[in-house]
């Protein structure tokens, strides 16, 4: 079936709804200007004149990631407000205060006094009414009047307590004042302060210099003549009044029963009409333009602005790649991209950790965070600006249909398979675009050419035309539709996990995993529950639907092994559950030469009969790290959790102690914690290592922290042991067998006809000027590559070993002596220029690998000798109407090597698309977008680059129909996958010794490639012969088979090491290329066409290259031949003569019934 329409659109979110008022802002915002490459960009409506845009994209400055939300402030359904967690000295995450605001969006608000009492730095004006004031020194405002206009503001408060028959001045009210109190000053706290200590603002001052008093019902209930001031609840009807100095003894003069009153008023008219304000870090666009001198520091964003006189508020964050927190925008960018926007004034609000975007979809009951925090979840932020639209008439305006938890596939579309079930679920908004209930027993369904029975779609064995379904969904007068995409069938299932082990047999551990497919073109679809056979022990776990998803509740420890089927594909899951407890570190060895101090400040350790001891000063962070490499902990296998067994006098709050390792692709991790009580027992600090952790791993240090100035004290740590969790045992399932795809010739013959053409590709051999015996396999293999005639040759990535001026130079000369005519940028040959085969040459096309860039000691540098040797590294050609892309991926990633490159493959696709001579795109980089292996160590490093490349070349694929393909090498795994239409290869390994097992592509060789110009994408417009070398074949056949009767033939190469003797043993099966043949009367094909025709033609026997069966026809002999390319040093013509074995089968008559 064709899939050029599979990235149909679904019914639009936009939803013309009446508004109360007509939208002051027309349409949705702008796109701001990043000069970068979109991976997602996508506009939704949030509620009448409330957009959402989310741009994600790629710039030369790294990653760019945005939410605007525009309002349109003069709806007069439309009002804003401050959200909180309650209490000012508190803080919880922006979804939780959304929601039981009942906000439909917002952002995170002002800086706050992180770590302590979490306060906002600035004032709160919440529903028109002044919760607290600014910290001591003041704090720019912004805010929403009560006529909804967003304006900059002026907070200051007049403040004055009365006691003893005179004013006294106050100078904050519910702030926190990390920066101190000045002397003789006198700060009050009401209610709305909530529990936290009120001593954060003196710190350090001496407790003779502190008094407090409480005041209920305007009289004094008790005084506190010293310090430290107080913590807990403050009634409603009263405040506390803390004093530094001559407040505090005017404070100590007071008695319970003394009047005393707290006065206080906003000193600005404007700021009496404010409906919500809040504290921010200062004005970064004036008067439409950016101001002078901002931060250009790259960090997570968010920000407020306004436009339209401030009847149009905008809502902004900037994520880091990932939710790394190592990206995102400086603060000069950031104004930028809101002046583009046409904001007139904008102010910075917090960034870092604490940027949040929340949005509630239409028709959904709440909102979500919409970003990706950098923290890795929401942070507990004091306050937000929350957006709101009220309740409408309660009626439904609009009806929407939308694929149901889990349904939605990963591009958010809409997709199934022949035969199989999608759920969709029909909502309801009003006429101010609220939720409105929509009885699922009222709707009614239909799709022409299918079945759907409330909401649930069976989609037919075929689909139509276009391989689309239409779902209709009618409630009263209101209808929507919906289209469902039907994908070609079940080629593979996945799972989203590969292995479950679980911890303990309780229902709260009870984890989720989803089932997708994936049909033979890549294209991937959520399987609903429903549709899945499921075979496991069902005394071990339980198994259930919820969401789309597999919910697996442990009921007891022990193994079990579950298999999903459907449509005769199945996957198996490993389910442990229940662990073993097993000690891997004591720290009874040379603790004091094994481990240094990791400590905020120095620390003294001495060893303790139990261990390791630790005695220290106040600090924020208490730890160890070890001394080397050499001395961290090796933990063998995969545990869920590591404990660390310890003594500890001080606190350490939960999730904030702290274990390092480094995984074992050698990045340096961390997992956070369990708490710690002040005791004298021993007690253990629990981690959880994550999922997808890469095993094994080395423990490196352990930290307790405590963020909180207030809570660190002097102690000591007597640390005792390391434990870790393992998991139960179980016999895993056998690795199944690579998946054949087409894009890999079985026999080695390679698409033929009037428009077809070849080329071939080579990596992978890595020789020095010092050790240039490698060199030798290039000569051979370019010498034999020209014998078969190819228009040219990619020479993708790592040639050499090293990229120093004497390696490429030698490089040169061994590819020009092989027969390579480099090929210079700029001067290709003419798109439909054959060479001539006796010319003594053939043109190559050299990409750059990772090794093209390293220097002296192995150590990566960059690109510059190579440039100088061969010219810019990237380049765009075009050849009997395919459009090669050569990029360079040899610092791990396209937009790290040269940014450049990438707007060039965007161009040049955005031509092929247009170019009516260019029927098929080749793109080639030396880093494969996936490594086959488990370790994935050999891959594109930037997982959002590699979504970006795959978007592009889908994309492409499906606005055309013309077909695009990938190659990458680096991995040394031969290896075919496809994702959304596109094969990504990685070819093997020309002379270095591959990474992969020999069964499974890591074989060294070469690859042949035939180009059908004319057939589209969902035809086979390409192949390839995936030749390895060998230097001896073994073929495995019995001496005779019987008439009708079928033989199983197999068989094994040994490989040479470079042109020397090898010893590696490759099986003759995919993704090799077996270069089959045998007498006249042996036919090789595959299927009943072929077995018909062989027999038709009075064949002996047939070969299945794919399955490798042979099926005897009638009596006879036959001769089956395997031949392979052979490596031996190259002298002349008769040293790249082949190497092949033969083996005679007869063919007996039957001695059963049938034919003989």
């Amino acid at each position: 079936m064709s899939h050029r329409s599979l990235l149909v659109a679904f019914a639009a979110a936009t939803i013309a709804v009446a508004s109360p008022v007509a939208a002051h802002a027309q349409g949705s915002p702008p796109a701001p200007v990043t000069g970068g490459i979109p991976l997602i960009d996508t506009t939704e409506m949030i509620g009448p004149g409330i957009s959402l845009q989310h741009l994600k994209a790629l710039a030369q400055s790294g990653w760019y990631d945005g939410q605007f939300m525009t309002v349109d402030l003069s709806n007069s359904a439309v009002s804003t407000d401050l959200l909180t967690s309650g209490p000012v000295a508190s803080g919880g995450p922006l979804s939780t205060a959304a929601n039981k605001a009942g906000a439909v969006g917002g952002v995170n608000g002002e800086f706050f006094d992180i770590g302590n009492s979490n306060a906002a730095l600035g004032g709160e004006i919440q529903d028109g009414r002044l919760i607290k004031t600014a910290d001591i020194g003041g704090r720019q405002h912004v805010g929403v009047s009560d006529d909804g206009i967003a304006q900059l503001v002026d907070l200051t408060v007049n403040t004055n307590a009365n006691f003893a028959g005179a004013d006294h001045k106050v100078l904050s009210i519910n702030a926190a004042n990390g920066g101190g109190v000045p002397a003789d000053g006198m700060i009050a706290f009401t209610s709305a302060w909530g529990t936290y200590s009120r001593n954060r603002g003196l710190t350090g001052v001496a407790n003779d210099q502190i008094a407090e008093v409480l005041v209920e019902n305007g009289k004094v209930v008790s005084v506190t003549p010293n310090g430290p001031a107080g913590s807990g609840t403050i009634p409603g009807d009263g405040f506390v009044l803390v004093g530094r100095g001559a407040a505090a003894t005017t404070i100590r003069a007071l008695k319970p029963g003394d009047p005393a009153t707290l006065g206080y008023a906003l000193a600005d008219n404007l700021a009496k009409k404010m409906k919500f304000a809040l504290g921010d870090g200062g004005t970064i666009v004036s008067g439409g333009k950016v101001v002078g001198g901002l931060d250009t520091s790259i960090a997570p964003r968010t920000a407020l602005g306004f436009k339209d006189g401030g009847h149009t508020l905008v809502l902004a964050t900037w994520d880091g790649p990932g939710g790394t927190g190592k990206g995102g925008i400086g603060i000069d960018e950031e104004a930028r991209e809101l002046v583009t926007m046409g904001v007139q004034t904008a102010v910075n609000l917090d960034g870092g950790g604490s940027t949040t975007m929340v949005a509630r979809a239409l028709g959904a009951d709440d909102a979500t965070v919409r970003n990706v925090p950098s923290d890795g979840h929401e942070r507990d932020d004091p306050n937000g600006v929350g957006v709101f639209v009220s309740k409408g008439d309660g009626k439904l305006h609009q009806l929407l249909v939308n694929p149901a938890a889990g349904a939605a596939s990963a591009d958010g579309g809409v997709r199934t398979f022949p035969g199989l079930h999608r759920t969709l679920v029909a909502e309801g908004i009003d006429d101010h675009q609220t939720p409105v209930t929509v009885n699922p027993k009222s709707v009614r369904w239909s799709a022409p050419g299918a079945s759907v029975t409330g909401g649930a779609l069976k989609a037919p064995a075929k689909a139509g035309p276009h391989g689309t379904i239409t779902v209709n969904a009618q409630v009263g007068h209101e209808k929507a539709r919906q289209k469902v995409t039907v994908l070609d069938p079940v080629d593979s299932v996945e799972l989203s996990s590969e292995r479950l082990s679980i911890a303990d047999a309780t229902p709260a551990d009870a984890t989720t995993v989803s089932v997708t497919g994936r049909d033979d073109q890549g294209y991937t679809a959520p399987i609903d529950p429903r549709d899945l056979a499921l075979d496991y022990d069902h005394s071990v776990v339980a198994i259930q639907p919820v969401d789309g998803k597999l919910k697996i509740t442990p009921l007891t420890d022990a193994a079990t092994i579950l298999t999903v089927s459907v449509g005769g594909k199945s996957v198996r899951l490993p389910i442990t559950v229940g662990v073993q407890t097993k000690t891997v570190y004591d720290f009874d060895d040379d603790v004091l030469a094994r481990w240094r101090n990791n400590s905020t400040a120095a620390t003294k350790f001495s060893v303790d009969p139990d261990g390791l001891r630790i005695d220290f000063d106040a600090m924020r962070n208490v730890g160890i790290t070890a001394a080397s490499a050499a001395q961290r902990i090796q933990v063998s296998g995969q545990p869920l959790r590591l404990r660390v067994r310890i003594k500890s006098s001080i606190n350490v709050p939960s999730g904030l102690t702290y274990l390092a390792y480094t995984d074992a692709n050698g990045k340096g991790n961390g997992v956070y914690g369990t708490a710690l009580t002040a005791s004298d027992d021993w007690q253990y600090a629990t981690f959880t290592l994550p999922a997808n952790a890469a095993f094994p791993i080395a423990i490196s240090g352990f930290q307790g922290i405590n963020t909180s100035v207030a809570q660190q004290k002097a102690g000591t740590f007597v640390l005792d042991r390391v434990e870790a969790d393992v998991p139960t045992s179980i016999d895993l399932p056998a690795q199944p067998d690579l998946r054949p795809d087409s894009l890999v010739s079985d026999d080695g013959s390679l698409l033929q006809g009037h428009d077809t053409w070849q080329f071939a590709t080579l990596s992978d051999v890595q020789f020095t000027a010092d050790n240039p015996a490698l060199s030798q396999v290039a000569t051979a293999a370019i010498e034999r590559i020209r014998k078969t005639h190819p228009d040219l040759i990619v020479l993708n990535g790592d040639i050499t070993d090293r990229g120093l001026p004497q390696d490429l130079a030698l490089a040169r000369q061994v590819l020009t002596n092989a027969g390579c005519d480099l090929i210079p940028v700029g001067k290709e040959p003419s798109a439909n220029s054959t060479p001539d085969p006796k010319a003594g040459s053939i043109p190559c096309y050299y990409v750059p690998g990772n090794h093209e860039s390293y220097g002296l000691g192995n150590v990566q540098s960059d690109l510059t000798n190579f440039t100088k040797e061969f010219g810019r590294p990237y380049r765009t050609f075009d050849h009997k109407g395919t459009r090669f892309i050569l990029l360079a991926s040899s610092l791990g990633s396209l937009h790290g090597t040269a940014w450049d490159q990438l707007p060039m493959m965007r161009k040049a696709l955005a031509d092929a698309q247009k170019d009516p001579s260019v029927h098929n795109v080749m793109v080639f980089a030396h880093h494969p977008v996936d490594d086959p292996s488990e370790t994935k160590a050999s891959q594109l490093g930037d997982r959002d680059e590699v979504a970006l490349i795959e978007k592009m070349l889908t994309g492409f694929r499906d606005s055309t129909g013309k077909g695009a393909a990938m190659v990458g090498s680096h991995a040394q795994v031969a290896n075919v996958h496809r994702v959304e239409g596109v094969p990504y290869t990685v070819l093997p390994s020309s002379g270095k010794d591959p990474y992969g097992t020999p069964d499974r592509g890591g074989f060294t060789g070469w690859v042949d490639w035939s180009v059908d110009s004319r057939k589209s994408a969902d035809q086979q417009w390409i192949e390839a012969d995936v030749r390895a070398f060998a230097q001896g074949i073994t073929l495995d056949a019995p001496d005779s088979v019987e008439v009708s009767k079928t033989a199983q033939l197999s068989g094994s190469i040994v490989q040479p090491e470079g042109v020397s003797t090898g010893t590696r043993v490759v099986p003759l099966r995919y993704p090799m290329s077996v270069g089959w043949s045998g007498s006249s009367n042996l036919a090789i094909g595959s299927g009943k066409a072929a077995i018909d025709e062989a027999r038709h033609k009075g064949k002996v026997a047939i070969l299945d290259p794919r399955t490798r069966t042979l099926t005897a026809l009638r009596s006879g002999s036959v001769t089956v031949s395997v031949t392979n390319d052979s490596m031996r040093p190259y002298t002349d013509d008769g040293s790249l003569a082949p190497i092949t074995t033969s083996k005679t089968i007869k063919v007996v008559p039957s001695t059963g019934d049938g034919p003989r």
